[in-house]
């Protein structure tokens, strides 16, 4: 991934090496000195803040946050949902009880959830991205929930956990566990293109044709269904192929049935190329086949699906060099740092059609159409679908410069970090090669979702993260600085479609509902759960279910923070909290997950009733 390094370096191999050994043994000397422990009593679990932000943008310093900086207490309060946890005796499966009004006896189902959850290992610390992956499911079943958590057994974890310390190299954190770390990053990472990462198993979590399996950033673990133990990689079919962490479901339009399709994106710096791969599941989890594309080098992080079309977003970026070679080598630059956003070209749109031979001639092949009115970058896509008169409509909150470690949303600091993401709809012509912009909202929105049973068809909700609180002129180059992902948002377009000329681009945003799930707490990624009984025909006639990070008073100067977890139950149309539980551990804020109609990892049915 990392190009060859130029032959102007090569005749400085030896001072870069003598560097190299200066460098890394007065890091690793000051490594040997204890770090700050981290205390975990009974639940609700306390612990020191974390300090996520152990990352920096290339060849800046965070500057540091003043008194006056807007939104302090906030931003402290949200960033204690970055805090290491144990992985020894951390695991619990449990009935968990209503804190406050009850669970629906019509909402069946498991929620998965899966996130870095320790960070923190015999005094080091990594990036919170790179942490060991924890599963979290919570059962509902006649109005009951069975909690459960465990973390992810990969081949790297397991032995990190037998010599209790960190041993392969991450893709967030700039410290580098090898020994001769620099030197193996010179000649290994950046001659030899060996750049294969800890596998951490973090991402998230995929329910789908009987299998179970946890993904990080390209490697699938297969786990029970029973007690979520990890069964291994190549365990079944969803494990076996090689994936990231996002995926869609749809339904296909010629009544074949519903499929999964999984995704990976493979860059190779070297010769400037990459290779998408799309893995169609049927409904029985068997692997029906793989659709390969190769186009120019390009970072992309998750994908639309319509009936038609494969569709990508292609961010602007390009190898960061001097980053690469003057940082990264050095231990002061992230793996993740070392590709940059390239101001020179436009955003690109790659549409794959899924089946050239229903396409009409002429659209059979790949179209790739620049982004003509608007610079982003996009990593989390709410949803699209193929218009009747053949545009196509995609929808993403929209970031205006490349992070690759969202330090706008893990560590916002007020003056250089903090929300600005936006709700976009582009619309895209495929045969006249055109983009459309609008902007459907402006406040800051992230890891959206949508009642999946109208995954790339016409849709009017979706439901989002988003941030809290607006300063206006307060950052540095007098735009606003908004406060901390806070609240979950409900989404609803106007009834009008996209059948007819420009409708799409007249498609607008009818409403907006709130929830704010009170002072010091912070809603995590909200999923759609459907009705059991209801009307499948209403697309929002269910229950929306989140975690939320419970992070307690502000406490004294000098003391601990108590921070706990919640889920909280919602009416997916009026917005309004129907229940909340309260989990027996402190969960960390997660990446991904999904919830399943089937249940799963929780007691038999029978134990579940209402009489037990």
């Amino acid at each position: 991934m990392i190009p060859s390094m130029p032959s102007s370096l090569s005749s400085s191999k030896s001072s870069l090496k003598q560097r190299s050994s200066q460098a890394a043994s007065s890091r690793r000397a000051s490594r040997r000195a204890p770090c700050r422990s981290l205390a975990v009593a009974s639940p609700p679990q306390r612990g020191t803040n974390p300090n996520p932000n152990t990352t920096r943008p290339p060849n800046k310093t965070p500057p540091t946050p003043s008194s006056k900086a807007p939104f302090q207490e906030q931003y402290a309060s949200y960033k204690s949902g970055y805090k290491s946890v144990p992985s020894k005796g951390y695991e619990n499966a449990c009935f968990v009880a209503p804190k406050e009004g009850s669970v629906p006896t019509d909402m069946r189902g498991t929620l998965l959830r899966n996130g870095p959850a320790m960070f923190e290992r015999n005094g080091m610390e990594k990036s919170y991205l790179d942490g060991d992956g924890m599963v979290v499911s919570i059962a509902f079943e006649n109005g009951k929930a069975f909690f459960r958590n465990k973390f992810v057994q990969t081949e790297h974890f397991i032995e990190e956990e037998k010599q209790d310390k960190y041993i392969f190299p991450s893709i967030f954190t700039e410290w580098d566990p090898r020994d001769n770390a620099t030197w193996c990053r010179l000649v290994d990472d950046c001659l030899m293109g060996n750049l294969e990462r800890k596998h951490n198993g973090a991402y998230n979590v995929i329910d789908w044709g009987g299998s179970l399996v946890a993904v990080d950033y390209k490697k699938p673990y297969a786990l029970s269904r029973t007690d979520l133990s990890t069964l291994g990689h190549g365990n079944c079919d969803l494990s076996s192929a090689m994936h990231t962490s996002h995926y869609r479901i749809i339904d296909e339009g010629d009544g074949s049935g519903r499929r999964l399709v999984a995704f990976l994106n493979e860059v190779n710096w070297r010769t400037r190329t990459t290779t998408a791969v799309f893995y169609v599941f049927d409904e029985q989890g068997n692997e029906l086949r793989r659709d390969k594309y190769d186009f120019n080098a390009a970072y992309v992080h998750d994908f639309i699906l319509t009936e038609n079309y494969y569709v990508l977003f292609d961010c602007p970026i390009k190898i960061d060099l001097p980053t690469v070679f003057g940082q990264y080598i050095f231990e002061t630059a992230c793996l993740s740092q070392s590709i940059a956003e390239d101001t020179t070209r436009k955003p690109l749109f790659r549409l794959m059609p899924r089946y050239p031979e229903r396409m009409p001639e002429g659209q059979r092949d790949v179209v790739t159409i620049e982004s003509n009115d608007k610079f982003c970058y996009a990593y989390h896509h709410v949803n699209g679908f193929d218009t009747e008169d053949g545009r196509l409509v995609f929808d993403t909150c929209s970031w205006d410069r490349f992070t690759l470690y969202f330090q706008d949303i893990v560590a916002p600091d007020g003056v250089n970090t903090f929300p600005r993401m936006r709700l976009s709809r582009f619309v895209i012509d495929p045969v006249a090669g055109t983009s459309e912009h609008v902007e459907l909202d402006d406040t800051p929105c992230e890891l959206p979702i949508v009642n999946w049973d109208w995954n790339g068809k016409p849709y009017r909700h979706m439901y989002l993260s988003t941030s809290v609180g607006r300063e206006p002129g307060a950052a540095p180059d007098g735009t606003d600085v908004h406060g901390p992902m806070q609240a979950l948002t409900k989404v609803t377009m106007k009834e009008e479609g996209c059948g007819e000329v420009d409708m799409c681009m007249l498609s607008s945003v009818e409403s907006k509902k709130e929830w704010v799930p009170g002072t010091n707490k912070f809603a995590m990624e909200p999923f759609f759960v459907a009705r059991e009984g209801g009307d499948p025909t209403d697309e929002d006639d269910g229950y929306i279910v989140c975690l939320v990070h419970d992070a307690g008073e502000t406490p004294a100067p000098g003391a601990e923070r108590d921070v706990s977890t919640e889920c909280a139950i919602l009416d997916a149309k009026s917005m309004e909290c129907v229940c909340r539980l309260e989990l027996p551990v402190f969960v960390p804020f997660g990446v991904h997950g999904t919830f399943t109609r089937d249940y799963c990892l929780g007691p038999e049915p029978q134990h579940m009733s209402a009489d037990n």
